[in-house]
């Protein structure tokens, strides 16, 4: 079967997949909290490093850029914090040759969330993502006569940014390098993925106790008993930068330059280094 063939028949699968997934039901779930599943399907460009063919029979050869996606499952441990297993396919020509290679790409990753508005709102949520797998390079051409594999095992390191598109869908762009152990040498995934979500209710949580829930509070690490805003952070009735439980002159005039204490700052004198 020739790489375009196996293309076409790849993008069939995930358009097959997708459309199973939108006429599919299940319990409503908010994006990104505590207990949320995630299913999504993903595609992108992938680049390889010009010694990721080391060790192998075409030692020497690069590997082509090349188009390719696949799927990922996650779980969010909280509303910060969720792991994910990863499962990529490429199809990739083999530079100045007619072959190409079937290349597998599975990993493992820990992924944290950033809570609070972006771009104005709380639908966009960025994250950055470290994990380990492994990537599997195939040749099973046709009257070759060893068919081989290589494994390596890989490390990856990278961030994306989460869009929600409803409760239960989000768009995702992610950036992603990938890094050789056993030959070295650094790959590149950029993709775009759509992702389904559901969970059992969840109560939300107030982990600062100040009574802004955590997936919204801009200001996560209130100490007990300090009156807040809406945003979750501490008040600064006069407007000075210095919230009021620090504050020491909680009526500063609007404007006037203040100290870490909240005071007027003194006026400087040249010469005087007492200040």
């Amino acid at each position: 079967m020739y790489k375009n063939d196996r293309n076409r028949n790849t993008a069939a699968t995930y358009a097959a997949l997708t459309a199973a997934l939108l006429v599919g039901g299940a319990q409503v779930a908010t994006a990104d909290q505590e207990g949320t599943l995630t299913l999504y399907l993903n595609g992108g460009q992938y680049w390889f490093d010009e010694d990721r063919l080391s060790g192998t029979p075409y030692i020497g050869y690069e590997l082509e850029d090349s188009a390719g996606g696949g799927f990922g499952f996650g779980y969010n441990v909280t509303d910060r914090w969720a792991v994910e297993g990863v499962y990529d396919y490429f199809s990739v020509n083999v530079e100045d040759t007619r072959e190409d290679v079937s290349v597998q790409n599975y990993h493992l990753d820990l992924m944290y969330q950033f809570a609070g508005q972006f771009c104005g709102n709380y639908d966009w949520q960025p994250y950055v993502v470290v994990g380990a797998g492994e990537i599997r390079i195939n040749e099973d051409s046709f009257g070759y006569p060893d068919n081989w594999h290589a494994r390596q095992t890989m490390v990856n390191f990278g961030a994306g940014i989460k869009y929600r598109l409803g409760p239960r869908w989000q768009l995702r762009g992610d950036a992603r390098g990938f890094q050789g152990v056993e030959e070295g040498g650094l790959d590149g995934f950029v993709s775009l993925a759509i992702g389904y979500q559901w969970t059992d209710e969840v109560t939300p949580r107030d982990w600062d106790g100040d009574g802004v829930y955590s997936n919204i509070d801009q200001c996560p690490q209130t100490p007990v008993g300090i009156d807040v805003d809406a945003r979750g952070c501490p008040l600064d009735s006069d407007g000075d930068g210095v919230p009021d439980y620090m504050d020491q002159c909680p009526a500063t005039p609007m404007g006037m330059a203040v100290n870490e204490d909240g005071c007027p700052r003194e006026p400087y004198t040249p010469g005087d280094f007492s200040k």
